[in-house]
């Protein structure tokens, strides 16, 4: 992550199970495979910022994780852009959320949102 993580602007969900598909996917890509070998979670959360023009930003941001939601705050597996208020972040979050729940969360990472 090439900015560092604002944890005093981070607000995260309880860490998700990564299920058989996501699990099976991230295997076959060399990058992932290393880092998740000891992680068995999702661990979803908004991170706020101030943007240029004084206003916060909001993105979503999917780290690998432990069960009891300790993860590696330098490796974010996925990251949205910024998006100009929070609402539209945490509405973003529900999605991919449900994503994760269904076991569909590498099909979202591979495309923009």
């Amino acid at each position: 992550m090439k900015d560092p993580l604002n944890f005093r602007e981070f607000y995260q969900k309880a860490p998700i199970l990564i299920k058989r598909n996501d699990l099976l996917a991230i295997q076959k890509e060399a990058k992932y495979a290393k880092i998740f070998r000891q992680f068995t979670h999702w661990l979803i959360g908004v991170e706020g910022r101030f943007g240029g023009t004084s206003k916060f930003q909001w993105r979503v941001v999917i780290f690998p994780s432990y069960e009891s939601g300790e993860f590696n705050c330098k490796f974010p597996f996925f990251k949205t852009p910024f998006l100009s208020s929070f609402d539209e972040a945490l509405e973003l979050l529900r999605k991919i959320e449900l994503k994760a729940k269904k076991d569909e969360l590498m099909k979202v990472t591979q495309h923009s949102f």
